[in-house]
This record gives C-alpha cells, structure tokens and sequence, in this order.
C-alpha cells in the first residue's frame, strides 16, 4: 500500500516514470455510442474558500465536451481530502475495477508507484498520434511523467521554488529590499538580523516535519541537499542507489537543527510548523501581515493572493520580494530549484481508454491549460501557452520560467514516496531534539530497509 505523504507541486504566475496493465490500440476515434467517463480529483474545501479550480477546470471540460464529444458525457469525482489522504483514497480506488476512475489526478512523483501497482495506462501509442504533445510539451514535461520507457501521464502544471521575503520586514531589520543570498550562511545571517531587530516576526520558514508531508520533503529539505557540494544527490542515477549517507545529508540535516532550535529559534514555533495546515497559515497569515521575514516556498503562492484566489492581497507585489536560492557556499552552478506538478492519467482498467484519451486532448489544449495554469498559479508544461493573452501578462513569469533552465526532479521511482516519509521523520527528528548524526544514522537505517541493502550507498 502506498504510504500516505507528499506534495510539492507552479510559478508565480499568479496575478492573475514496466508494468501497469494491458496496452489498449490508439484508434482514431472513440466509438461513437454513448460514453461516460469518471474523472477523480483533489477538492479540498479544507484548504481554503473556493474557487477550487480543478473542480472548475473539468466542469468546463463537461461543457465544452457537449460541442466537440456530444458521446461523451464526464462523471466528475471530487475527493475532498488532503494531499495525503488524496494518495490514499486514489490508491484504494484504484485497486478494482468497480471503483477505478476513468482519468485520474497524480501527483507526478507517484507515477512509478502507481505504474508498478498496475494502476495506469502507458499512453505512448495515444501520444504518437497527438503532434502537438511532441512539439509543444516541454521535454522535461515528457520526461517526469515517463518510467521504465514508457509515458504514463500529462503533466498540466508544472512548479519551482525560490525565495520569498518580506520587504516590509527587510526594511525594518535593515536589510536591502533588493535581496539575492549567495549560500545559506547568507539566509541565516539575515534571519539572525531579522530576530534580533523585529521582535514578534518568525524570520525564517523551511517546513519540516511529517504533517507537511511532500512539502517539507521537496520545499525544504532537497533544495538544501541538492545544493551541497557536488550536489549531493538523494538517489544516484549513474549506480542506480539510494544515497543513505554523505556529507550533503548531514549537513541539511544540521541546517534544520540549527533554524528549529529552541534556544535560538529562527523557524516558525511547533504549533505552526507541524500543523498540517503550516502552508495555509504562512502564505495566507503571516506573509500578508509582516509576520514572516523569509519563505522558502512555491512558485504557486501568489496564487493565493491574487483576485479571487484564497486570500486576495493586492500588494503583494510591491511587499513581496523574490530571488533564487543559493547553494551552500555558492558553488556551482549557484543556485538550486526542483519541479514538480501534477498529470492527469488513464486507468489500467478504463474501459473507454481512447475516448478518455480524446478527453485529455481537449483539457490539455493551449488555451485550456493556460487558463488553468494561471488559476492555479502554474509553470506552463507548453511552449505556446505564452501566447495566450491571459498567461502571457503575468508578473515574475520570466523568472519563475528562468529557473526551469536549471531545476531538478524528484527520483520517480516506487520507492520515493517511503523514502520521503523517512525525509520528513529525519527532519521532525532534529526539531525535536535529537542529534544530527542519530537522525542521520536511523534515517540509512530506515531507507536501506525500505530500498534494501544492494541498493543503497554511503558517500
């Protein structure tokens, strides 16, 4: 069973990857009797006031469906759940055939998972008669959503992350509201100055902890490791092992113990850092209220604060600064950022494959994904999506795309999804007292179980 954890997912575009069931034949046309289709999909009403955009997104695809598919009518499936419980809820649902949606919502970074379960549908004879996913869809879009050589999924959003600070905070503290930190002794030193000279702001956020799940795991933790010397890396492709030990591990795990401790706490307080709503309460709290200096966090955000988002703040642009994250020395290449994102998939046990796949045609066509993409406040997976008035306009769009140039992804393999639950304990582990090298040493101990020992090594 697949264990329960993680998001990641968008860029600023906010004002505004075997086995896995029979291979089914692309034809040219699903039949032309009636049709009808499940869709299942995250809506959680818990996260904040709608619009819940998915939810939005595919009632529009119901009524453009009616002109283009008259045969194909949508049974809309909303799970309304959390990230975590969504996994689990879709895996259970996935498990028979009596329950399998149609087309399914999957965070990319469980594909391999889902793919080894026989849950999904490989869709490349489908995407070899679509010229335009070739043509259009970024390559690295392609590539995150393929495993063992073979595409499982559509990404419609993509993600990075970054820096973001509070200018107003900054000017407090004297700090420049112009703001580029070069390693991270250059993010504590700032922190430091803003504990020391604005009393009652959190200086600095980097979620850690098992409730954020994915979001600690990839917001925090991999874009400290992915930027240590020789960019210590999670899971190395070259000898196809898990990474259960360096000097990168440690030393992420030392940055975590030293913002989290009691005596000197630079982080948020455990209340706010290990609520499973820790992301709600910064962006839609205390970001807007000059309660936190510096958010280390999604691209996505500001799509909480634009019109008819979560929380509309509309001076978010001119409080808000944003700037790359840096590597621990600054070492080369300088600076680190991951993608993630979410795909649409077909069942393994859909019965109507080719029409579901005329159906992902349709809600992944340029204009359908640049409207998404700017609601959500995605990355767009397709090169035209900028010609699109509507996505074209947004701010922080050309910095948010910049990142691309140079991100790095989550290892798609089935393993993940345990190893990142063994991430977040790690972390929760040294905000709790323990020491570096006992979390350090329970973490290899843990992953090397999960991943077994011929597939693990110490650096």
């Amino acid at each position: 069973m697949r264990t329960p954890a993680k998001r990641l997912g968008p860029i600023l575009l906010a004002a505004a990857v075997a086995v896995g069931g029979a291979v089914h034949t692309a034809q040219a046309k699903p039949a032309a009797g009636p049709i009808t289709l499940t869709v299942a999909y995250q809506k959680y009403t818990s996260g904040g006031p709608p619009p819940y955009w998915d939810d939005v997104f595919w009632k529009n695809m119901q009524s453009q469906l009616a002109a283009q598919h008259s045969n194909i009518t949508l049974k809309l499936i909303p799970i309304n759940a959390s990230e975590g419980d969504y996994y689990t809820k879709i895996d259970l649902a996935l498990r028979s055939a009596s329950t399998a949606p149609d087309i399914v919502r999957e965070d990319s970074f469980l594909i391999g998972s889902d793919v080894t379960a026989g849950y999904l549908l490989p869709l490349d004879k489908y995407l070899a008669t679509w010229p335009e996913y070739a043509k259009e869809f970024y390559p690295g879009m392609q590539k995150i959503t393929t495993f063992n050589g073979h595409n499982y999924g559509i990404m419609n959003g993509t993600d990075d992350r970054l820096v973001w600070y509070n200018k107003n905070v900054f000017k407090k503290a004297g700090l420049p509201t112009t703001w580029q930190p070069h390693s991270w002794a250059d993010i504590l030193a700032a922190a430091r100055q803003i504990k020391a000279k604005v009393p009652g702001v959190i200086p600095l956020n980097c979620y850690s902890g098992i409730p954020m799940d994915e979001a600690s795991t990839m917001q925090c933790f991999e874009m400290l490791l992915y930027g240590t010397p020789g960019g210590a890396p999670l899971y190395d492709y070259a000898t196809k092992k898990w990474v259960v030990k360096s000097p990168g591990l440690t030393a992420t795990l030392k940055f975590i113990q030293t913002i989290y401790d009691p005596k000197n706490l630079l982080a948020p307080t455990n209340d706010i850092a290990l609520a499973p709503n820790a992301g709600t309460i910064i962006t839609q709290q205390l970001l807007p209220s000059d309660k936190l200096g510096i958010d280390i966090d999604g691209s996505w955000i500001p799509s909480t604060w634009v019109k008819g988002g979560a929380h509309p703040w509309p001076q978010w642009t001119t409080v808000m600064g944003h700037a790359k994250m840096p590597t621990e020395f600054g070492q080369a290449p300088h600076y680190v950022t991951l993608s993630g994102g979410w795909a649409y998939s077909i069942s393994s046990r859909s019965k109507n494959p080719d029409a579901a796949f005329e159906v992902l045609k349709l809600a992944n066509s340029r204009d359908n994904l640049a409207q998404y993409d700017v609601n959500v406040g995605n990355i767009g997976v397709r090169k035209d999506e900028v010609q699109v008035p509507v996505y074209s306009k947004l701010p922080l769009s050309d910095f948010t795309t910049g990142l691309l140039s140079f991100t790095q992804f989550r290892p798609g393999f089935p393993a993940y999804p345990k190893i990142s639950n063994q991430i977040d304990l790690a972390m929760e582990n040294v905000m709790s007292g323990m020491s570096v090298a006992d979390a350090a040493s329970a973490f290899q101990q843990a992953v090397t179980g999960i991943a077994g020992a011929a597939n693990v090594e110490t650096r």
